[in-house]
């Protein structure tokens, strides 16, 4: 356990959760009692967020403890990356899949007393074309229908709400062709979804990436390819019932992505960034994150057990040359 002196609390106060689960006062004065000196820092958009983050760094915080949803915790990855300062989750977000993830408690008294008695440790940081992720890109379909989802919805019904967008959209989503290179093998296939997993835990629910880890230097990519309608319905249907299996799947692991087609949207940790012609890629250990006392989260290659879990070897993939 690394003593904790000096800290921020970065708090998102359009998180779904943050107005009905956080009291900044009492968090303050929790960690106060604790003899942590700290500072509060409530910013207005998404630059500020960053900027707080990055101010923490250089101020050579121990922690940013950061309040709100995986989003939140990627703007504050962007000023964090490559510094001392620790990121310490308190989930007050849609999903908070990152704190599943990690074994953090839910609720904000419980997730401040587990880093205080925590540990830091190294994680790989995703990115996109200079954008940070901590968790996963998508491209295409989930780009598609995140970007499609009303922010008020979001907030009252949570990750119901991506459901119900998909539900809505299905029948207009379509394949497109796409190009790609990963590590330098070049593939072409007609696209319906791409996800390139850093974590496991897709949306809160499914594991898409169950191989995928935080220490390996590696990207976890699925990409969907139905070929014909028939398949594209079918795939559709295996997927939303959590399933990844079934024919034109293309697998592997890979420290940097291209997809060279033009006009494919992109997400990162559910959030819209863009759209393709885009590069992804692993900057290797270059966030320090704080997670609970005791075996690391099985991302770190380890098991809940404690146990160390071999390095699974690069999936199958299909590529042409």
């Amino acid at each position: 356990m690394t003593e904790v002196r000096t800290a921020t609390i970065l708090v998102n106060p359009a998180a779904r959760g943050v107005a009905r689960r956080f009291d900044a006062a009492r968090a303050v004065g929790q960690l106060e009692a604790r003899g942590v000196a700290v500072r509060l820092a409530v910013p207005a958009s998404p630059a500020e967020a960053t900027a707080e983050a990055r101010a923490a760094a250089g101020r050579g915080d121990d922690l940013c403890f950061v309040v709100g949803g995986d989003g939140t915790l990627r703007l504050a990855a962007e000023g964090l990356a490559g510094s001392a300062t620790a990121l310490a989750a308190i989930p007050a977000g849609t999903v908070n899949i990152w704190a599943r993830e990690a074994g953090i408690p839910r609720e904000a008294p419980a997730a401040i007393d587990a880093h205080l008695a925590g540990q830091t440790a190294a994680m790989d940081l995703g990115r996109a074309d200079g954008h940070a992720f901590l968790l996963m890109a998508g491209i295409g379909w989930d780009a598609e229908i995140a970007a499609g989802v009303n922010p008020r919805l979001k907030r009252a019904a949570g990750d119901i709400a991506y459901i119900l967008n998909a539900l809505v959209h299905l029948p207009a989503l379509r394949t497109h062709p796409a190009r790609w290179r990963a590590d330098g093998r070049a593939f072409r296939e007609p696209l319906a979804w791409m996800v390139l997993g850093n974590t496991r835990l897709y949306g809160g629910r499914v594991h898409l990436t169950p191989g995928a880890r935080v220490d390996d230097g590696r990207l976890d990519m699925v990409a969907f390819c139905p070929h014909g309608p028939g398949e594209t319905l079918a795939m559709a249907v295996r997927v939303l019932a959590g399933r990844r299996e079934g024919r034109h799947v293309v697998t592997g692991r890979y420290a940097e992505v291209a997809v060279e087609t033009p006009g494919l949207p992109v997400q990162l940790d559910g959030d819209t960034v863009g759209a393709t012609p885009m590069t992804f890629r692993v900057e290797p250990g270059a966030l320090r994150v704080r997670v609970p006392a005791g075996p690391l989260p099985a991302l770190w290659g380890g098991s809940p057990g404690g146990d160390a879990a071999p390095h699974t070897p690069p999936f199958s993939g299909k590529g042409v040359g």
